[in-house]
């Protein structure tokens, strides 16, 4: 084989082989356009009328969230080369690819934080004893350190992913039947970036969570955490594959029953995977009966008003994967995989809003019109920032489609 040969079997691979996929992103748009402006009424209505605590702990959760959710896209992507997964060609790299343009993003919103600070980190007006914890927890170095942290991850993502958009990796990934490994670039900066996940989301972990209850700990709470985004991701993954396979003409590769299964096997393994990490953490806690560990899950756990959403979490993010995906058929099923997916999705949701506004609101539940649209205005600048990713998703997976035609389309 010629040193050229990769480089033309990319080029082919990438190369139109039907029109132009066409659908309506103009209303996707329209959608994600309203959606920014009901976050931005919710943000100035909520400082207009003296809640400004409400607004920036929303930001924060949303801020994770949706971070959380492209970050972990990012990732998948990494893990699929890494273990050197090509089962649906480049679509499943696309499809895992398809959020990354927010964290750039997410960068310019992490200054909302710095904003809220003196509303977000109780520390700043009462001051820890312990004079180490109090030189962590200080206000410009936390938001300087967690800033770069951001800008690093960005920087990151954004030279892999045009790795992964060359000619030899998209050649690389409709090769299955070979065991030759990635190329050269991939295998050096996907596991620098798998690395680089896992330190920087453990600190996200401690700063932006742990550190609004300082006086609370868990060694386990950082790998807990950033487990938990890449499970989000993958349900992103999944609702978005459900949603672009009733999009697309028919048989694009999100009509394979192989492809709809694989991604339900990564719903069920990583939610199983979740409650294994948390349940890990809750024993220790437990059996250790230390009040400056027992606090922060009691008033969560057992303590109204927040007693239900807290036990609603693991039923979205574990029981109903567990129960429901179980078998192949409903991995295989659109509707059901879809909808295991969106609950996990705010199932995550709902976990970020826990773990940190009971620390500043212990005794009420501030959810209301203000949580909404703040929530509302993330999601629209997500699917703002998606849709590029999201048109190259649809022209792949038409693609792949067709390469794969002699595959019969999964029964409905």
């Amino acid at each position: 084989m010629s040193a050229n040969q990769p480089a033309s079997l990319g080029a082919a691979a990438v190369r139109p082989i039907r029109e132009s996929v066409q659908l309506d992103w103009g209303r996707l748009t329209t959608i994600a356009t309203v959606l920014i402006v009901v976050g931005v009424i919710g943000v100035v209505g909520g400082l207009a009328t003296g809640q400004p605590q409400r607004v920036w702990l929303t930001w924060l959760v949303d801020l994770l969230f949706f971070m959380g959710i492209a970050q972990g896209g990012v990732i998948v992507s990494a893990g699929f080369y890494l273990t050197q997964g090509r089962w649906a060609g480049s679509t499943h790299y696309r499809l895992a690819e398809s959020f990354w343009r927010f964290l750039p993003l997410a960068l310019v919103l992490f200054l909302g934080v710095a904003i809220g600070r003196d509303y977000i980190f109780p520390w700043i007006a009462h001051p820890v004893a312990n004079k180490v914890k109090a030189q962590w927890l200080s206000a410009p170095f936390l938001l300087t350190r967690d800033f770069i942290a951001i800008a690093i991850m960005v920087l990151l993502s954004w030279r892999f992913v045009g790795i992964s958009h060359t000619a030899e990796a998209v050649a690389w990934h409709h090769e299955p039947d070979t065991i030759e490994m990635p190329p050269v670039p991939i295998r050096r900066w996907a596991p620098l970036l798998a690395i680089c996940y896992c330190v920087a989301y453990t600190l996200f972990a401690y700063d932006l969570i742990s550190s609004l209850s300082p006086q609370w700990h868990s060694t386990l709470f950082g790998w807990w955490y950033f487990a938990t985004v890449f499970w989000s991701a993958i349900c992103a993954m999944s609702f978005t594959a459900v949603q672009m396979r009733a999009a697309l003409p028919p048989g694009n590769i999100f009509t394979r029953g192989k492809v709809l299964h694989d991604l339900g096997k990564m719903i069920f393994a990583f939610s199983v995977f979740w409650m294994y990490l948390t349940y890990a953490q809750y024993i220790v806690i437990w059996y250790g009966d230390l009040p400056t560990e027992t606090f922060f899950i009691v008033g969560r756990c057992w303590h109204h008003p927040w007693m239900f959403l807290t036990w609603m979490t693991p039923v979205l993010i574990w029981v109903t994967p567990f129960s429901v995906l179980m078998g192949v058929s409903p991995k295989k099923t659109p509707k059901i995989l879809g909808t295991v997916a969106l609950l996990g999705l705010i199932g995550v949701w709902d976990l970020n809003y826990i773990l940190i506004v009971p620390s500043l609101f212990p005794d009420t539940l501030p959810l209301g019109w203000i949580e909404l649209c703040v929530t509302a205005g993330f999601l629209g600048a997500f699917i703002f920032c998606a849709i590029p990713g999201l048109r190259q998703l649809a022209e792949v997976a038409v693609s792949d489609g067709l390469e794969t035609s002699d595959e019969p389309p999964a029964q409905h």
